[in-house]
C-alpha cells in the first residue's frame, strides 16, 4: 500500500493541521461504534450458540436483539464504520507520507477486511428472521402425516439455514477482530515515530509491546461500550426495542454490568500504560491534560452505572452514556494531538516541499520576486539570535548543523517551518522566507562550515534537534 503513499502530495502547514482535524474526527466517530459493534457482535454469537444448543429462547432472543441494535439499519455502519476507516486511509496517506510507517497499509487492509465483517454480520442478522419464519412453519406442520406439505423439505432447509447463519456470524467475527486489531495498530505507529521503522510488518505487531497495550486498551473500550449500550437500549431506550421477559432482562443486566466492570476498572490502566509508552517526541502538556478529562469522565460514567444499579433510575443511564462517549472523545482527540506531535519534523518538511513547488510554478509563470542572498539573511535575520561558533539567543550553528547528518532538505524544512527541540533554548519564530531564500541561508551556513554535502532527505528520519 506504499502506491498511496506516493500518490499523496505535499501540504502547507495550514492543510496539514486541517488533515489532522479531520483525522480527529474519524477517530471520535470510528472506534467508538467499532468498539460497541466487535462487543455487541461477539456476545450476540455466542449466546446465539449457547441459546440454540440449550434449546434457550430468551438467550436467542436476545442474542438476536443486540445484534438487530448494533446494525439497526444500513447507514449506520457505513457512516460510522466504513466510511471512517476508508477516509482514514488517505489521511494517514497524506500525514506520513515522508515517513516508513505501515499505517496506511494496515488501514487499508482494515477497511477491506471491516467491509467482509459487515456484509457478513448483516447476512447473521437477516438469517435470524428466517429462522425464526421457518420454525414457526415448521410448528404449523407438526402432527400432520410425515412428508405432508413438504414439511421435509422444509426441515431440511431449515437445518441449512442454521449452518449458514452461524457459518455468517463466525466469519463476521473473526475478520471484526482482525479489522479492530490493524485499525488500532495503524493509529499506534502513527502517534510513536520510534515504531515508524522498527514495525515494519503484520508480524512485528505482535511484538510491538505499543500494539499490544493499545489493543487491550480498544478492547476494554469495546467492553465499557458494549456494556453501557446493552443497558441503555434494553432497559431506558424507548424506541424499537421490544419488552423482554423478565428473565431476558436480567441476564442482560447481569451481562453489561459485568462488562462494564471489568472496563472500568482495566481502561485507566491501559489508557495511562498507553500514554507513558509515547517517546517525548509526541508528549505535551495538551496531551496529559486530555488524558486526565478523559480519565475523570470515565470515573463520572462508572459513578452513573453505580446508581442506576442501585435504584434502577433510567435517567442514570442517559447521564452514563453521555459521560462515556465525551471520554470516548477525549481519547480519541489525544491520540491525534500524539500524532501532531510526532509528525511535526515531516509537516515542516512537506511545507517545504510544498512552498519549494509554489516557488517554481511561480518562476515558470513569471512572477517569482529577486530572493536575497544567504549572506544578506544572515546578518538582516540570523545574526540577531545565532552565531557560528558560540552561543547566542539560539544554539551555535556549528553544533546545530551536524545534528542533520548533512540533510539539507530537512535543514531547509526547518528553516521555513521552524518546530522548538531544545528546552534550553526559545522557540525560533518563522522568518517568512521563501524556498529560494532558504536554500540560500542554507547554503551559506554550510559553507560557512567547511560543509557541502547535501544529501536529500531520507524517510522516516528522527527528528533533529534544534
Amino acid at each position: 500500500m506504499d502506491l498511496l503513499k506516493t500518490l499523496a502530495i505535499p501540504q502547507s502547514v495550514e492543510h496539514f493541521h486541517v488533515l489532522i482535524l479531520i483525522g480527529g474526527l474519524i477517530s471520535i466517530v470510528l472506534y467508538p461504534y467499532l468498539g460497541f459493534l466487535l462487543g455487541s457482535s461477539v456476545i450476540s454469537y455466542f449466546v446465539n450458540r449457547k441459546g440454540t444448543r440449550e434449546r434457550n429462547d430468551n438467550l436467542t432472543r436476545f442474542a438476536k436483539e443486540l445484534i438487530d441494535i448494533v446494525l439497526f439499519n444500513k447507514s449506520i455502519p457505513t457512516f460510522l464504520a466504513l466510511v471512517p476507516s476508508f477516509s482514514s486511509v488517505f489521511v494517514f496517506a497524506q500525514v506520513l507520507q515522508s515517513t516508513d510507517a505501515i499505517s496506511v497499509g494496515l488501514a487499508a487492509y482494515g477497511f477491506i477486511v471491516l467491509l467482509i465483517a459487515v456484509v457478513s454480520l448483516y447476512a447473521y442478522k437477516y438469517t435470524f428472521r428466517l429462522r425464526d419464519v421457518l420454525t414457526n412453519y415448521e410448528g404449523l406442520l407438526d402432527g400432520k402425516p410425515r412428508g405432508a406439505d413438504g414439511l421435509e423439505e422444509i426441515r431440511g432447509y431449515s437445518k441449512e439455514t442454521v449452518l449458514s447463519h452461524f457459518a455468517a456470524g463466525r466469519l463476521g467475527v473473526i475478520c471484526l477482530l482482525v479489522a479492530s486489531f490493524l485499525l488500532v495498530s495503524a493509529l499506534t505507529i502513527a502517534t510513536n515515530p520510534d515504531t515508524w521503522s522498527d514495525v515494519d510488518s503484520v508480524f512485528a505487531l505482535f511484538i510491538s509491546l505499543d500494539v499490544i497495550i493499545r489493543s487491550l486498551e480498544f478492547t476494554a473500550l469495546a467492553a465499557g461500550a458494549t456494556g453501557v449500550g446493552i443497558l441503555y437500549f434494553f432497559f431506558a431506550w424507548e424506541k424499537g426495542i421490544p419488552r423482554l421477559n423478565d428473565e431476558q432482562r436480567a441476564f442482560a443486566r447481569r451481562l453489561a454490568i459485568r462488562l462494564i466492570t471489568t472496563s472500568f476498572l482495566s481502561l485507566p490502566v491501559f489508557a495511562v500504560l498507553a500514554v507513558l509508552m509515547l517517546p517525548p517526541a509526541s508528549l505535551s502538556g495538551m496531551l496529559y491534560g486530555f488524558a486526565g478529562v478523559a480519565l475523570i469522565l470515565l470515573f463520572l460514567a462508572a459513578q452513573y452505572v453505580y446508581a442506576f444499579v442501585r435504584d434502577s433510575h433510567t435517567p442514570y443511564l442517559n447521564s452514563a452514556v453521555y459521560s462515556l462517549a465525551v471520554s470516548f472523545v477525549f481519547l480519541s482527540v489525544n491520540d491525534q494531538v500524539a500524532i501532531h506531535n510526532a509528525t511535526a519534523v515531516e509537516a515542516a518538511y512537506l511545507a517545504y516541499q510544498y512552498d519549494r513547488a509554489t516557488e517554481e510554478l511561480k518562476s515558470k509563470l513569471g512572477v517569482a520576486a529577486a530572493a536575497l542572498t544567504g549572506e544578506d539573511i544572515y546578518n538582516g535575520r540570523c545574526s540577531a539570535c545565532h552565531l557560528f561558533d558560540s552561543k547566542k539567543i539560539g544554539p551555535a550553528y556549528k553544533d546545530v548543523i551536524p545534528k542533520y547528518a548533512g540533510n539539507k532538505d530537512l535543514i531547509m524544512a526547518f528553516v521555513l517551518n521552524p518546530v522548538k527541540k531544545d528546552p534550553a533554548f526559545p522557540p525560533m519564530p518563522n522568518q517568512g522566507l521563501k524556498p529560494a531564500e532558504a536554500d540560500s541561508i542554507v547554503s551559506y551556513i554550510l559553507k560557512r562550515l567547511g560543509s557541502t554535502d547535501t544529501k536529500p532527505a531520507g524517510t522516516g528520519q528522527a527528528a533533529p534537534q534544534k
